[in-house]
């Protein structure tokens, strides 16, 4: 049998030396493979992908294809019990795929979803029943479940474990809702255009198309123009050039000052149906509420100085409006560029048009402005256009058009010639894009009706409004900590999650983990709609008479929220913010403070010692502040409904000090806000992606609204409260932007160094591996009187490390990381069992006991 074996293996190395080398693997044939192992798990739930890409797949085998090819892009998920991202916490090797985890069939027993734990299954079985491996778990769960079996979730999930047929509906449903969000954000250009010819459309409405050219109805245009003087001539051209004739142009020019006025009168010579207003300059909206006020036709149509239109536009437009005499219709756009910093050089030609429903238009925009034709008395009844937004001027207003009478109507004919390139005079070249919620927050927040229903709410209830973006983990832990906290304290509470439009992942987690705790609400957003809009959309789902807004990346302990309630018993104080540490005990925000006009805000004590706090709120006063951040912060409903919550144009970034700002100046002298140092909330560092992409933006829109009217300087009198010195701001770069105000940190002294004995400001600099020697070692530092920050490698070079007067090094781990002496404090090293330093490194160098270190500072 061994000579056998061996003559096989002499056979397949010459068979294999006649094929030749093999070809490598290329990625295609990888997943292709992995597609063969994962159909052998046994775990597809077919319906349930299908819930998430509202796609049909004839069989499990194309339905594993599909998502193998497509789940890097699409977070995808094979079964409501399989979750990649929350295996990745709890299976052996961390890194490893999800499903190369399962293909091992190791030992180990773990969770492969919030709502699956292998472990606790097999634990419910007979021991001569229990899988050997968390796959075999999941195929005999699969195999022997129906719809009335408890599933075996993980332990601390909140709320009674729920059924496999319920659970599985309710993943399905919202994986479906999920795919139908994700249609409605869909990218809506394509590459070529596809519709029928202009016939063919026409050819859909021969009454409306008759009628168009019994009827000849006068459609006034109107085309706002500013410093365009390179193709406003273009523009009135196409209008000129179309096949439907009885039109008015109306050319409002907004205060060009240049030579855009005489094109226009050069091209309306001799031209009765061209006419020029001309009028200050005011931006697109007045621009065009000016030519709105002046029509005369029975349809409007709007192009602007930049696009032309193809000459069946109106002709095409007007055959189909009046064949449904619906409120107004839209024509298709041919772009060119792609609004890129280099499409002028390279652009791009895409095509866009579509039909959709209200639902569609509040998810964005599909209809551009320069393709509509519209009723005349559809745009006298709802309005003129909102001259008090700088962008998405034209999807507020057609946002009306779509609540009150219907969405227009889409006629697959290319109308318009769009130029897309990047220009800085265009508008969306020059706003924030934040200005995109503050249209959208009108048409989903009924402040009149919150304000009709305040005094309804629950006057016992806390709702904790947290707005997530991309992370659950996090977002878990803090919404776990605020339940704990309820549940031992004895507070009724609510959480309103606010999920901005993150991948499915994060809904689909929190929804499982939290679906059966009625305190729990999770609201999906389809976009992210930034911290402000978000919040502000919590706000409004929630029913609690308080209103706490919290932070996804905060954690809070027992008994943090009773004392920010209490707090709003005084009638003066418009909202509270606990003391924010981060997990290293380092403070955070104590309040916000201001340095004059023209300083941007700051936190109070950001980067310090927490034992600075006691000093500086020894004093109820001194708790006062002008402002203070909405990571953490309680407020009245009302308060926050008569406000207009926060204001969506900030992009993750002051809304809060603005909201402040907005609130003192609206309530009775002598208000404030408060911090309130007896509860205290843990601030970890955020991690969700693009948070500060909006800074710059942030701090021109605040300085904007602001300047001149900044709250007066009031950090030198609570330094010196903390037994410190405020001495200024040092101001950071401009960087490069053109706004008008620079970033600062504060200049923090203390007046003198203590006398000899007195008590000194020490930090305790370790890497965690020592822990009782620094436990001991502060005790006995604090028993000398000596005030003790506890410094983690993560603050070993926090921002106000220059006012302490020791460092003590407690020596660690040799792999470790290494500790710069701090230049003006007194270094020294608690040495390690065997470690070496350099003597001119520190001041001193202690080998023995905490006793011994403190002598060596002259302390006893």
């Amino acid at each position: 049998m061994a000579e056998n074996g061996g003559l096989g293996r002499v056979a397949r190395r010459l068979a294999r030396g006649l094929r030749g080398p093999e070809k490598p693997l290329t990625v295609t044939d990888r997943l292709d493979r992995w597609a063969r192992r994962i159909g052998e798990f046994g775990i597809t739930d077919r319906a349930y992908l299908e819930a998430q890409t509202g796609r049909t797949f004839p069989s499990d085998d194309e339905a594993i294809t599909f998502y193998v090819h497509n789940d890097g892009r699409r977070g995808l998920s094979l079964s409501p019990l399989v979750e990649h991202e929350w295996m990745r916490e709890h299976q052996p090797v961390p890194t490893m795929s999800w499903y190369d985890a399962l293909h091992q069939e190791g030992p180990e027993l773990f969770q492969t979803g919030p709502l699956f734990d292998a472990g606790v299954y097999a634990a419910s079985l007979p021991a001569a029943d229990r899988p050997s491996s968390t796959l075999d778990a999941l195929r005999h769960f699969l195999r022997n479940a129906t719809d009335a079996t408890t599933l075996p979730v993980p332990p601390g999930r909140r709320g009674p474990a729920p059924t496999w047929g319920a659970a599985r509906a309710s993943a399905v449903s919202a994986a479906r809702a999920f795919a139908e969000a994700q249609h409605r954000t869909r990218r809506r250009y394509r590459p070529t255009w596809d519709g029928p010819d202009t016939a063919e459309v026409l050819a859909r409405s021969p009454r409306g198309a008759a009628r168009r050219a019994a009827e000849q109805p006068l459609v006034s245009i109107v085309m706002p123009v500013h410093r365009r003087a390179d193709v406003v001539g273009a523009a009135i051209d196409s209008v000129r050039a179309q096949e439907h004739t009885n039109w008015e142009l109306l050319v409002v020019d907004d205060g060009s000052g240049d030579d855009t006025v005489d094109v226009v009168r050069s091209r309306a010579e001799g031209e009765p149906r061209i006419r020029l207003l001309e009028r200050d300059n005011g931006g697109a909206g007045a621009a065009r509420n000016t030519g709105l006020a002046a029509v005369r036709g029975d349809f409007v149509a709007f192009l602007d100085a930049d696009n032309t239109w193809r000459p069946a536009h109106l002709s095409a437009a007007l055959a189909v409006l009046l064949e449904s005499d619906g409120p107004g219709v839209h024509t298709g756009v041919r772009m060119v560029g792609a609004n890129n910093a280099d499409d002028s050089t390279a652009p791009v030609e895409t095509y866009r048009g579509e039909d959709g429903t209200l639902e569609d238009l509040l998810a964005g925009n599909f209809i551009d402005l320069n393709a509509l034709v519209v009723r005349r008395d559809v745009a006298a009844a709802v309005g003129p256009f909102d001259e008090t937004l700088r962008r998405w001027i034209d999807w507020e207003w057609l946002l009306r058009i779509g609540a009150r009478f219907g969405v227009p109507a889409y006629v697959p004919v290319i109308g318009v010639d769009y130029d897309n390139v990047r220009d800085p005079r265009r508008v969306s070249s020059a706003q924030p894009a934040s200005w995109q919620e503050v249209a959208l927050a009108r048409h989903r927040i009924d402040w009149d009706a919150l304000t009709a229903a305040a005094p309804d709410r629950d006057a016992g209830l806390v709702s904790v409004v947290m707005p997530v973006f991309r992370d659950w983990t996090m977002t878990r832990r803090a919404v776990d900590a605020v339940l704990h906290a309820a549940d031992h304290d004895g507070d009724r509470v609510e959480v309103v999650v606010v999920d901005n439009g993150s991948p499915r992942s994060v809904s689909a987690v929190l929804g499982a983990w939290f679906g059966d705790d009625p305190r729990v609400v999770l609201q999906r957003e389809d976009r992210n709609r930034n911290f402000g809009l978000g919040s502000d959309l919590g706000l409004a789902r929630s029913t609690g008479a308080t209103v706490v807004m919290l932070n996804n990346d905060t954690e809070v302990t027992t008994g943090w929220l009773r004392p920010l309630v209490a707090a709003l018993d005084d009638p003066t104080v418009l909202g509270a913010q606990p003391l924010l540490v981060y997990p290293d005990g380092v403070v955070q925000a104590a309040g916000t403070v201001f340095g004059g006009d023209k300083v941007l805000p700051w936190h109070f004590l950001g980067d310090h010692p927490r034992y600075d706090a006691p000093r500086a709120f020894a004093d109820p006063a001194d708790r006062r502040f002008a402002a203070i951040t909405a990571a953490a912060a309680a407020f009245r409903a009302a308060d926050l409904i008569r406000w207009h919550g926060f204001d969506p144009v900030y992009a993750n970034g002051l809304e809060d000090v603005d909201l402040c700002l907005r609130a003192l100046a609206s309530s009775p002298t002598g208000s404030s806000f408060a911090v309130v140092p007896s509860s205290v909330v843990v601030h970890h560092e955020s991690r969700s992606p693009g948070r500060d992409d909006a800074r710059i933006d942030n701090r021109r829109v605040f300085d904007e609204r602001w300047r001149g009217r900044y709250p007066d300087a009031d950090a030198a009198p609570r330094y010196e409260a903390a037994g410190l010195r405020w001495l200024g701001v040092e101001p950071g770069l401009p960087k490069g932007h053109a706004v008008m105000v620079r970033s600062s940190r504060p200049l923090v002294v203390r007046d003198h160094r203590e006398a000899a004995g007195a008590a000194l400001r020490i930090a305790v600099k370790h890497d965690g591996s020592r822990s009782d020697d620094v436990t001991a070692l502060v005790g006995r530092l604090g028993a000398a009187g000596h005030d003790v920050q506890v410094d983690l490698p993560t603050s070993w070079y926090r921002g106000s490390a220059s006012l302490d007067d020791v460092t003590i090094l407690v020596g660690g781990r040799g792999d470790g990381p290494v500790w710069v002496p701090q230049p003006g404090a007194r270094n020294v090293v608690w040495l390690a069992a065997g470690q070496v330093v350099t003597e001119q490194d520190f001041a001193a160098a202690v080998s023995g006991s905490a006793d011994q270190v403190v002598e060596a500072l002259g302390g006893s």
